[in-house]
């Protein structure tokens, strides 16, 4: 993928995913779990900026009962947001790749 348009989509999804989150946010109290997902889906948009990804990282320990509630969604979530969601777990263990000898 071309620098340019890398950087560019960078800073279009923010936007895309803060409107995203948004709506989740705003369906959150309701009955349905159509906010937390709504919301997860938007931070994961949001991530393909570094810095979103960062301040998820150290976001997510600071809230446990939320945490708990996204850790719970996870295994039912598209690839590409158990994939964000894995990689923003302050709890979840990293496995070392095994080397052949």
């Amino acid at each position: 993928m071309p620098k340019k348009l890398k950087y560019l989509l960078r800073w279009v999804a923010l936007p895309v995913g803060i409107v995203i989150f948004a709506v989740g946010l705003v369906t959150f109290p309701l009955p349905l779990p159509t906010g937390l997902i709504l919301m997860v889906v938007g931070l994961t948009v949001m991530a393909i900026n570094p810095l979103v990804l960062r301040w998820v990282k150290r976001t997510r320990p600071r809230f446990p009962e939320l945490n708990a509630k996204i850790r719970s969604i996870t295994p039912h979530m598209p690839t590409f947001v158990r994939r964000f969601l894995s990689r923003t777990d302050s709890q979840q263990k990293r496995q070392k790749p095994k080397l052949d000898h």
